[in-house]
């Protein structure tokens, strides 16, 4: 019984540390549902239904959109970039569509739905906590919660 529980520990113990090694950025790692998106320029304000997401993971970010008529909830489209989270500043950087062969660069106007409107991205964190992420840039003020 003894060699059973201590056996269980260190299972337990091995879990523990290999999740830890993939949560490099504290609270920012995980999926986020982006709840508005501000564009500066326009002023104008994108309430989402629930339709777009963030998911920060080690170095990589994936910026995921649903279709909302879809009932399986599949993506429609993914991109996938590069990313640093230093000092309240988080930089994006070399958009690509998520799972093609080629590698093909993503398009600055498929990115906008995002809230992204340069190829390089560069938020100031203004509230990043376990359950919301407020990004602030020149270009958008984007509104996120933990999903």
């Amino acid at each position: 019984m003894r060699k059973q529980i201590y056996t269980i520990m260190t299972l337990f113990a091995l879990v523990l540390t290999s999740c830890e090694s993939y949560l490099v950025n504290g609270d920012l790692d995980g999926f986020w549902q982006v709840k508005s998106i501000e564009d500066k320029q326009t002023g104008d304000i994108t309430r989402c239904k629930g339709d777009i997401y963030y998911s920060f993971q080690r170095d990589l970010v994936l910026v995921s959109c649903t279709l909302s008529s879809n009932p399986t909830g599949q993506m429609k489209e993914n991109y996938i970039a590069y990313f640093t989270h230093e000092n309240d500043t988080i930089k994006m950087t070399d958009f690509r569509i998520y799972l093609d062969r080629d590698g093909k660069q993503a398009l600055l106007q498929n990115l906008e739905k995002f809230g992204l409107y340069e190829l390089y991205n560069v938020f100031h964190v203004e509230e990043l906590t376990g359950k919301s992420l407020v990004l602030d840039s020149e270009k958008a003020h984007i509104i996120l919660k933990k999903y």
